[in-house]
């Protein structure tokens, strides 16, 4: 079992609002349509990558040319539960067959998010 946390502050994610070039380098389409539904988008983007940080961790990688934000997509289901969608071909390989849970958790002011690996 590998697991992976990340915690940052809100008010980090505030200037990626205002372009849509960061955005889109570290989230996918669907992550910004779904932080972008909610009248306090920062706070749903800053949950999203602490999911990204904490997996990369939990893989003990890093963001460090080998994968990017880009390849790991967190998805909601219709409850709002967040998980990772491993149809990435890059990320796939380091599963290698390992199933993954995330929880992302927030309050005005941070963000935290955990990955387990298994």
């Amino acid at each position: 079992m590998q697991v992976g946390i990340d915690i940052e502050k809100v008010n980090r994610f505030d200037k990626f609002l205002a372009s849509e070039k960061m955005l889109s380098k570290i989230f996918t389409q669907n992550e910004q349509q779904y932080a972008l539904s909610y009248k306090d988008a920062n706070i749903h983007f800053c949950g999203i990558y602490c999911a990204k940080e904490a997996v990369v961790k939990a893989l003990k990688i890093g963001f460090c040319g080998v994968i990017s934000p880009l390849d790991i997509e967190i998805l909601h289901n219709e409850s709002k539960v967040c998980y990772i969608n491993t149809d990435n071909l890059k990320l796939k390989k380091m599963l290698n067959g390992s199933k993954v849970d995330i929880s992302i958790s927030h309050t005005k002011e941070l963000a935290t998010a955990i990955c387990v690996i298994f």
